[in-house]
């Protein structure tokens, strides 16, 4: 299987030093363009992970009780540290999905089709190594922001294109790691401010619009917020995360914006 997706970039998006509000819109255009397809691809798949993940989440203990002398650090770690741990599970199982909508992505980028089932096909057989890179950079990521947090927003903007590194370039585990901070290296203060821009945008999106109009829609369905309010509110957020298409086509220009320079 040939990994290396991407030999030239095409015109529309050529890496050029963009800004960080022309990237966007450009990755929001591109987006819609591809929407279909990603949507084949990410609801299937994030249904099981949002029904599955937070009854995962509760069994996770709470590690940072005793680290500090304060408990309201304490408690922010413990938070934290759930969440981290948290979107790992919920990146390994989303992991077929990414690798997916990341190839055919790249496919489109280069004017060709890559039918979401062969991409599937493609994710399957790459989740092994994509499960051991992840490991490998939440649990740097988790370690950093359990010593102090900077540390922890370092060792994440340094690994940022892992996922990148891994599925277009063929790096696995340190290397893919390896490769992401050679990158990042000499462009930090750029790519933090990239990566907390479209975080912030995303989150806007998820929490203001998707997990608004989920509360408001499955309130209405169960007032009590029983079993069947969780249900409707988790196949909201599953479908909310087709959106972050536009997370992965951002990165990924910006990830071939920095392999130019």
């Amino acid at each position: 299987m040939d990994m290396e997706v991407e030999e030239s970039e095409p015109e529309f998006f050529k890496p050029e030093n963009k800004g960080f509000l022309s990237l966007l819109i450009e990755s929001f255009k591109f987006f819609t363009l591809n929407l279909p397809a990603i949507a084949t691809i990410v609801i299937p798949v994030f249904l099981v992970v949002e029904f599955l993940v937070p009854f995962l989440a509760l069994l996770i203990p709470d590690l940072a009780d005793d680290l500090t002398s304060w408990e309201s650090v304490n408690d922010f770690l413990n938070g934290m540290i759930k969440f981290l741990v948290a979107s790992l599970i919920g990146a390994i199982i989303g992991g077929i999905a990414w690798i997916a909508v990341i190839r055919v992505i790249a496919a489109a980028m280069h004017g060709e089709r890559l039918p979401p089932i062969q991409a599937m096909k493609d994710g399957t057989n790459m989740l092994p190594m994509y499960f051991v890179t992840a490991i490998f950079y939440y649990a740097l990521v988790i370690v950093g922001s359990i010593f102090l947090i900077v540390p922890g927003i370092i060792l994440a903007v340094y690994f940022a294109f892992w996922q990148y590194s891994y599925v277009l370039r063929g790096h696995g585990a340190f290397s893919a790691l390896k490769y992401s901070a050679n990158l990042v290296q000499g462009d930090v203060v750029r790519v933090f401010l990239n990566i907390v821009g479209i975080t912030v945008i995303m989150y806007l999106l998820n929490e203001y619009v998707i997990g608004l109009l989920a509360g408001l829609v499955a309130g209405n369905v169960d007032p009590d917020e029983g079993t069947l309010y969780f249900l409707v509110n988790a196949i909201f957020m599953g479908l909310g995360k087709v959106f972050e298409g536009i997370r992965i086509i951002f990165l990924m220009t910006l990830f071939m914006d920095l392999e130019k320079d």
